[in-house]
C-alpha cells in the first residue's frame, strides 16, 4: 500500500492543479451599472483607477447614456438589473427613483442634487436604511444663496426668471425653493418651464426678454445639461445675466455659478463602489454631503453682456475666468 501512496498523491495533484487554475481564471469580476447623461462620470472612472481598479481587468463598467431623454431611463435601469450588476451608479432623480423601484437587492449609489431624505430615497443620511446610499450635493439648499448672490451682482434686480424642466422631479423641488427665495427678496418671479425630449428653449428666452427679466437662474438636470451649448448661446444673445448650479456651465461661457464641485462628488462615488464591493451594506453606509462650495465667475462673459461684477463679489470668487 505504501508503494502506491506517492502515485495516488501525484495523480490527485495532477487532477486538482488544472481545477485550481480554472477557478482562479473564472474568479468573478465585479460589474458596475452606470447611468448618466453627462461626462462627469469620467471623474468616477478616475476615482476607480485611483483605488486600484482597471476596466476590463478587475472591474467591468456597463455604461448606459440616456442623452437627456428621461423616458429612456426605465428601460436602461431594467437592462442593468437584468444583468444583475453588483452595484448601480445613478445621478438624476428619475434614475434614482426608478432604480429603487426596480431592485431591493442591488446596491444603488446615487449622486443626488436634492435632499435624499426629503425625496424619499433614504430614511436618514446617517442610516439610509435600504439599498440606496451615496452623495447628496445639497445644491437645492443653496437656492436662496444663489438668489442672494444675484442681488449682490445686480443691486437693482427686480425681475427674476427660472428656467427648469417641468417633468424632472429634482427641478420641481428647485422651482419651489427659488420661488420662495425670490418672494423673500421681494422679486417679481417668472417660471420658464420647458419639457423634453425637445425643449423649446428659444421660446423660453424670448419670453424672458419680452418680460424684461433682469436675471435668469438655470436649474440643472439631464435635459438642460444635454442642451447646455444652446442655453449658453441664448443667454449670451439675449445679454441675460444668468446663474448656474454647476461650474461646468461657467467654464463653457456662463456668467456665474455657486455650488459643490460636481466632479468631486462623482469621484467620491467610486469610494462607495469600492466599499460596497468589499462588503459594506448600503443600509448602514451614511450618505455624504459636500463641505465646500465654489463661487465661479466668468469675467469674459460679464464684459460681453456689459456687466460689471462688484469688487466685493469678485474677491469672494473661488475661480475667476478672464
Amino acid at each position: 500500500m505504501a508503494i502506491f501512496l506517492p502515485f495516488i498523491i501525484t495523480l490527485a495533484a495532477a487532477f486538482l492543479t488544472p481545477l485550481c487554475a480554472q477557478a482562479q481564471q473564472t474568479k468573478k469580476v465585479p460589474r458596475i451599472g452606470l447611468i448618466s447623461a453627462s461626462d462627469r462620470f469620467q471623474a468616477f472612472r478616475q476615482g476607480l483607477r485611483d483605488l486600484g481598479y482597471t476596466e476590463g481587468k478587475n472591474i467591468v463598467i456597463e455604461h448606459r447614456h440616456h442623452q437627456g431623454r428621461l423616458d429612456l431611463i426605465p428601460s436602461l435601469v431594467a437592462e442593468l438589473v437584468e444583468l444583475n450588476v453588483d452595484a448601480l451608479v445613478v445621478e438624476s432623480q428619475q434614475a434614482i427613483r426608478t432604480a429603487r423601484k426596480a431592485t431591493k437587492t442591488i446596491p444603488v449609489i446615487m449622486v443626488s442634487s436634492v435632499d435624499p431624505v426629503v425625496a424619499g430615497h433614504v430614511d436618514s443620511l446617517a442610516r439610509p436604511g435600504g439599498n440606496v446610499t451615496g452623495i447628496s450635493q445639497l445644491s437645492r439648499d443653496l437656492s436662496a444663496k444663489r438668489v442672494e448672490l444675484l442681488k449682490e451682482v445686480l443691486p437693482n434686480m427686480r425681475r427674476l426668471a427660472v428656467l427648469w424642466d417641468t417633468q424632472g422631479p429634482g427641478p420641481k423641488v428647485a422651482f419651489k425653493e427659488y420661488e420662495a427665495a425670490a418672494h423673500a427678496f421681494k422679486l417679481d418671479f417668472q417660471s420658464l418651464g420647458v419639457s423634453g425630449p425637445n425643449p423649446d428653449l428659444e421660446r423660453a428666452f424670448h419670453v424672458a426678454k419680452n418680460a424684461r427679466r433682469d436675471a435668469l437662474i438655470i436649474v440643472s438636470n439631464p435635459l438642460i445639461g444635454f442642451h447646455q451649448g444652446l442655453v449658453l448661446r441664448l443667454a449670451s444673445m439675449e445679454r441675460l445675466p444668468s446663474m448656474y448650479e454647476s461650474k461646468t456651465y461657467v467654464e463653457s461661457g456662463g456668467l456665474l455659478s455657486y455650488g459643490a464641485n460636481p466632479s468631486d462628488s462623482f469621484y467620491r462615488a467610486a469610494y462607495y463602489v469600492d466599499r460596497i464591493l468589499k462588503g459594506a451594506k448600503p443600509a448602514d453606509f451614511p450618505v455624504e454631503q459636500p463641505t465646500k462650495f465654489e463661487l465661479v465667475i466668468n469675467l469674459k462673459t460679464a464684459r460681453q453682456i456689459g456687466l460689471t461684477i462688484p469688487p466685493n463679489v469678485l474677491a469672494r470668487a473661488d475661480k475667476v475666468i478672464k
